[in-house]
């Protein structure tokens, strides 16, 4: 079972406990990018997500209740360090899919 967040990590992002909890059962309990669940720590086993948001200029001296506009979802930390990192957006995304099918496609078989 996921681990919810310190009261503290959820004022950061604005979301009450509800709201979190209301993200992690919209992705069915699992990361919002690989569907799976995250491994548990090696520290203390618990499993934590991450809270994903857009990096818009300003976030930081946003009200909690506009920072939370910006959350996209929960992640693992891998795919969120990895796959969604600092200046991702959907056309980008969309570039990457474009540039890896082209190479599937010309891959020797």
């Amino acid at each position: 079972m996921v681990t919810p967040p310190a009261p503290a990590t959820l004022a950061r992002y604005g979301l009450s406990m509800d709201e979190w909890l209301a993200l992690l059962d919209a992705q069915g309990g699992v990361c919002g990018v690989c569907g799976k669940l995250p491994n548990p720590s090696k520290k203390d086993g618990k499993i934590r997500m991450v809270t994903d948001h857009e990096h818009v200029r300003g976030w930081a001296s946003l009200p909690p209740e506009r920072r939370k506009l910006y959350v996209r979802g929960l992640t693992d930390w891998f795919c969120n360090a990895h796959y969604l990192g600092r200046g991702i957006t959907v056309a980008k995304a969309e570039g990457v899919v474009r540039y890896l099918k082209a190479y599937a496609d010309r891959r020797p078989a």
